[in-house]
C-alpha cells in the first residue's frame, strides 16, 4: 500500500498535522459546546474514551517507541543437491555418488544435481569444467536464490575443497565420502591468481594449512619471501581440535611494476604467486544521456575500489578500440559495437531489461549485469535519512563493480598477458590429488551455525523436511508511528469521533 512508502519525514509531519487538527478541534468544540449543555452521561464517556484513544495514539507518535516487526517469514523452502567432483572420478565415487542419488530419491523424487557452477549433471558424469570453489558455489546459490535465503543445500563431498574462510548463502548439509588416509601429511592451499593492488594499498595473501589424518600437536612453520627478499616467518600450531588453519600475510609496495611472491612450508612443499601493482585496477568507460548525480554516486564508488572512469555524454558517442569495460547508464549502444559489447563486461544501469535482452540477442549473460531500480542518488539517500549512512549502497555498487571488472577478469590489466583463465578465483589446491576423506576440512565447516555433517548411513532415516527448518524468521526493529496498522488506527480514531460528533449535534 501507498502507505508503506512514506518516509520518516513525511510520518513525523503528518502526525505533527494530525496532532495540531485535534488539538484546535478539540479547543473549538469545547469553547462552543461547554461539558454543562446537558449531555448524557454515555455521550460524555463514549466521546472521552475516543478522545483519550486519539490522544495517547498521537502522544506514542511523538515520543519514539519502537516495535518489533517479523520479516519474510512465510518463503517456501527450496533444497538444491549438490556434488563435489573429486579430482580423480573412478569407479568407487561412481558407486557411492548413485548410492546417495537413490536414498534421496525416495523422499525428494524429482532431485536434480548440479555441479559448483550450476551446471545440472548428467548420468553422473563429471563435467569439463570442474570446480571445487566454495566460493564459485556461493555465487551460484546466491544467483538460484535470487535475493531469497529459503534454501537448503546438500553437498556430496569428500571436504578437498578450496576457500573455506568465505561466508556461505544457505544452510548447508555436508554428505560426506571417502576414506581417511593413514599416513599424516601437512598439505596447503593459497591463492594462484596474481595479487592485484595500488601503490600503499594493503593486501592479503590468504594461506590455507591442515592435517591430513591427525597423528600428533604439531607447529608448521611457513616462510614468504617477496623477490628472493625474506619477508616474515608465521608459526601455524595444530591439536587434535584444530587441524585446519587459515591465516594470511599481509603485503604492500609503493612501487609499480611486477613482484613475486614465495611460500614455503618446513616440509618443502612451496609455491610462487604473481603480485603486481597497478596506477589503478581497471579502466571503465562509461556512456550516458546526461550528467546526473548518479555519475557522481558510480565516480565515488569507483574511486574507493581503485577503478577509474571515464565518461561520455553523447547519445552518438563512439567506443573507443581500446575500451574492453563498459558502463551504459540509461542508454544502449550503437549496434556496430554490439561484437565488442557481446565480449566485454558490461554494467547496463536503469535500461530496459526486454531491450538489453533484444539487444545482446541472447538470454546468457555471463559477462553482464542489467540492473533496473530507483536512481542511485535516490538509493543513497533514503538510506542515509534512515541509517545515517550510505554504506549499504555503496556496498552493493561496489560488489557490481568488482564482480564486474576485477574479481572475475583474470587478465586484470596489460602486466598480465601472460595469465590466462583459471577455474577457481581464489584458491587452489597445489597438494598431491587425493581420493580419501579430508576430515579436517569437513568439522572445520562443520563448526559453523548453518553448516552440518550428515552421514551417508544418516540419509535414509534423515528428516529433509523437518517442521520450521526454514521458518527464516527476522525480526526488524521500526517506530511504532511507521507502522502500517498504527497509521490507519488513528486515522479511524480521529474520523470516528468526528462522525459521532457530528451525529451528536445533529440530532
Amino acid at each position: 500500500m501507498f502507505l508503506d512508502e512514506i518516509s520518516i519525514q513525511t510520518s513525523i509531519l503528518m502526525y505533527a498535522g494530525l496532532g495540531f487538527i485535534f488539538f484546535l478541534g478539540f479547543g473549538y468544540y469545547f469553547f462552543r459546546n461547554p461539558i454543562k449543555n446537558g449531555h448524557s452521561l454515555t455521550w460524555k464517556i463514549i466521546l472521552g474514551g475516543f478522545r483519550g484513544l486519539i490522544l495517547a495514539s498521537l502522544l506514542i507518535a511523538i515520543f519514539p517507541f519502537k516495535i518489533f516487526e517479523n520479516l519474510n517469514s512465510q518463503e517456501p523452502v527450496e533444497f538444491i543437491f549438490v556434488v563435489d567432483f573429486p579430482e580423480l572420478a573412478n569407479k568407487d565415487f561412481d558407486q557411492v555418488f548413485r548410492k546417495v542419488d537413490s536414498i534421496v530419491k525416495i523422499k525428494y523424487p524429482e532431485v536434480v544435481w548440479i555441479d559448483f557452477k550450476g551446471q545440472s549433471v548428467i548420468n553422473f558424469k563429471k563435467s569439463l569444467s570442474n570446480s571445487r570453489s566454495l566460493d564459485q558455489l556461493n555465487q551460484t546459490i546466491r544467483k538460484l536464490n535470487k535475493g531469497r535465503s529459503s534454501k537448503e543445500i546438500f553437498i556430496l563431498t569428500d571436504g578437498n575443497l578450496n576457500d573455506l574462510n568465505i561466508e556461505l548463502a544457505s544452510n548447508i548439509h555436508l554428505i560426506p565420502y571417502g576414506k581417511v588416509l593413514n599416513k599424516e601429511k601437512v598439505e596447503f592451499s593459497t591463492t594462484h591468481l596474481p595479487l592485484v593492488s595500488v601503490p600503499n594499498e594493503e593486501v592479503h595473501l590468504p594461506i590455507e594449512v591442515w592435517l591430513a589424518n591427525f597423528k600428533q600437536n604439531k607447529n608448521v612453520i611457513i616462510d614468504v619471501y617477496v623477490d628472493g627478499v625474506f619477508l616474515k616467518k608465521q608459526k601455524v600450531s595444530f591439536d587434535s581440535d584444530h587441524t585446519y588453519v587459515i591465516t594470511d600475510v599481509a603485503v604492500k609496495s609503493p612501487k609499480l611494476g611486477k613482484h613475486q611472491i614465495k611460500v614455503i612450508l618446513d616440509n618443502g612443499l612451496s609455491t610462487l604467486i604473481d603480485w603486481n601493482v597497478v596506477n589503478e585496477k581497471a579502466i571503465v568507460y562509461g556512456f550516458s544521456d546526461a550528467l546526473d548525480p548518479d555519475v557522481g554516486v558510480l565516480n565515488r564508488v569507483a574511486k574507493n575500489k581503485f577503478i577509474k572512469l571515464i565518461w561520455n555524454f553523447d547519445l552518438n558517442a563512439n567506443i573507443p578500440d581500446q575500451a574492453t569495460k563498459l558502463i551504459f547508464l540509461r542508454i544502449l549502444p550503437k549496434d556496430m559495437y554490439k561484437n565488442k559489447v557481446l565480449v566485454s563486461p558490461v554494467l547496463f544501469l536503469n535500461t530496459s531489461k526486454d531491450k538489453v535482452d533484444v539487444y545482446l540477442d541472447r538470454k546468457k549473460r555471463n559477462n553482464h549485469k542489467i540492473i533496473v531500480s530507483e536512481a542511485l542518488w535516490d538509493l543513497q539517500m533514503k538510506e542515509f535519512q534512515s541509517h545515517g549512512s550510505y554504506a549499504q549502497t555503496d556496498s552493493t555498487i561496489g560488489t557490481w563493480l568488482e564482480d564486474l571488472y576485477i574479481t572475475n577478469n583474470p587478465l586484470i590489466d596489460s602486466l598480465n598477458k601472460n595469465v590466462g583463465p583459471a577455474e577457481d578465483l581464489l584458491m587452489e589446491d597445489i597438494s598431491t590429488p587425493s581420493l580419501g576423506r579430508n576430515d579436517p576440512k569437513l568439522n572445520f565447516l562443520a563448526q559453523r551455525n548453518n553448516i552440518d555433517l550428515l552421514e551417508i548411513d544418516e540419509l535414509a532415516n534423515a528428516d529433509f523436511f523437518p517442521k520450521g527448518l526454514n521458518s527464516n524468521f527476522k525480526q526488524d526493529s521500526v517506530f511504532i508511528w511507521q507502522n502500517i496498522y498504527f497509521k490507519l488506527w488513528v486515522l479511524f480514531l480521529i474520523l470516528a469521533e468526528w462522525i459521532i460528533r457530528k451525529f451528536k449535534e445533529l440530532r
